[in-house]
């Protein structure tokens, strides 16, 4: 159990179900707890692909995720910083893709780090 769960004594067979519904998105479901709802399209950014409904431990599990492979790197996961995606690797992935350790890394002149972590698709 959580620890905001166990800090309210709540069971993880008594945790609510929860969802989050993204604006734009919102399944009839959801819009019939509410019976004034109206659309709004323009909420809708013109590049959102179709967002489904998606469990909020799901969702919380993305920004509290440390390490991430080279490849979910090079999809730009929500929640990591875009100029310092290279920190998220492991350090043993790290060492294999740099040939260096990360502290290393971090003295190279900004030029040769951006060189290097364009190569690999992380700039």
């Amino acid at each position: 159990s959580s620890g905001i769960n166990a800090e309210y004594g709540i069971e993880s067979k008594d945790k609510p179900e929860m969802t989050v519904v993204w604006a734009g998105h919102e399944p009839e479901q959801f819009k019939s707890l509410f019976p004034w709802w109206e659309d709004m399209t323009e909420t809708i950014p013109a590049t959102e692909t179709e967002r489904r409904p998606t469990p909020l431990d799901e969702e919380l599990k993305q920004f509290l995720q440390t390490e991430y492979t080279l490849q979910e790197l090079q999809e730009r996961p929500a929640g990591c910083d875009p100029l310092r995606l290279e920190q998220y690797l492991s350090d043993t992935e790290f060492e294999a893709i740099f040939s260096m350790t990360k502290k290393n890394f971090g003295n190279l002149q900004p030029w040769k780090q951006k060189k290097l972590k364009s190569a690999h698709g992380l700039f």
